[in-house]
């Protein structure tokens, strides 16, 4: 479960970085309206976008380590599940299902629970 987790926050992290470039950043620093005429404006805002995406891959690498025994912290994988979960349902309610990135981050946070609660009944 954690390893499937892992996967999939691999691929969150890829698609939130590529996909947001083309389809949100790029657009939305091309247009250069209000705030985003600030040169330090449009850094930070691409910066922080892309930061997203590389602290999921610290997740995944989290998730990872986890699944081989080789990081034992519970309460991290409880963490990381529940806002994970939370987050797909926020997402999921808030953009009435249009963002493609819900499923995957709901599925991601059910599978940390799922192996959180494998974990401590075991």
């Amino acid at each position: 479960m954690l390893l499937m987790a892992a996967a999939l926050a691999v691929i969150t992290a890829a698609a939130h970085s590529v996909l947001g470039e083309q389809r949100l950043i790029g657009p939305l620093l091309g247009s250069g309206e209000g705030l985003l005429e600030s040169p330090l404006a449009r850094a930070v805002t691409r910066f922080a976008w892309h930061w997203t995406s590389l602290l999921w891959l610290i997740v995944a690498a989290v998730l990872a380590l986890s699944a081989y025994g080789d990081i034992n912290a519970p309460y991290l994988l409880l963490g990381i599940g529940a806002v994970h979960l939370a987050a797909g349902v926020a997402d999921a309610i808030l953009s009435r299902g249009q963002h493609i990135g819900w499923p995957l981050i709901t599925i991601i946070g059910g599978l940390v629970l799922l192996a959180y609660y494998t974990l401590q009944t075991q």
